[in-house]
């Protein structure tokens, strides 16, 4: 849990998060019910624990509402993170339902990389870029099956936003996007 106060801690910290997760909906556009059972898949089974991280991941989506200055996100998913059953098809549908919603919020956008689109330089990991006010340097962020990468170098956060802009024109347009979330929610994943 170390490593999640202190992806809290910089995303309360930040401006803008610039995110891209190939398989399932990032943590701070998930609802309660999805956040629940990502957190009980192969990672947790104490009823207890899992109530902690769920509560955790909603006080984390805080800095989408926080004034003056909300979180600015902008999160590329994937198709196959909004057709991936989390929690059964109750749960995905209200999950897609929330992100039609959220996406309405001034400082969220929200993109869709289409399968149509092909492979890509990111197709085997997500990874979340991290900017902050004044002269503070950018962050790069990747959670692994090995755990928590951050990273700091110019080198590392180059390649991050090359791979990050690739994505970003390989996807549907923020417009495009929401109409494909909400015909999935309507129509079924």
């Amino acid at each position: 849990m170390i490593w999640a106060r202190r992806v809290r801690a910089y995303e309360t910290e930040a401006a803008e998060l610039k995110n891209f997760e190939p398989m399932l909906v990032p943590g701070l556009l998930q609802t309660e019910r999805y956040a629940r059972e990502v957190n009980i898949i192969g990672r947790e089974t104490d009823p207890a624990t899992v109530e902690q991280r769920v509560v955790a991941r909603m006080t984390r989506q805080e800095v989408l509402h926080r004034q003056p200055t909300p979180l600015r996100l902008h999160a590329i998913l994937s198709e196959a993170s909004l057709r991936t059953e989390v929690g059964g098809p109750d749960v995905l549908r209200e999950q897609l339902h929330h992100l039609v919603k959220v996406s309405q919020l001034p400082n969220v956008t929200i993109q869709v990389l289409c399968f149509e689109a092909g492979a890509h330089l990111a197709d085997s990991s997500g990874f979340a870029l991290l900017s902050f006010e004044h002269d503070d340097p950018p962050l790069g962020y990747i959670e692994t099956l090995a755990g928590e990468l951050f990273l700091e170098s110019s080198r590392d956060l180059a390649r991050l936003s090359a791979a990050y802009d690739n994505l970003r024109m390989l996807a549907r347009s923020p417009a495009e996007s929401v109409k494909f979330v909400k015909e999935l929610s309507e129509h079924g994943a």
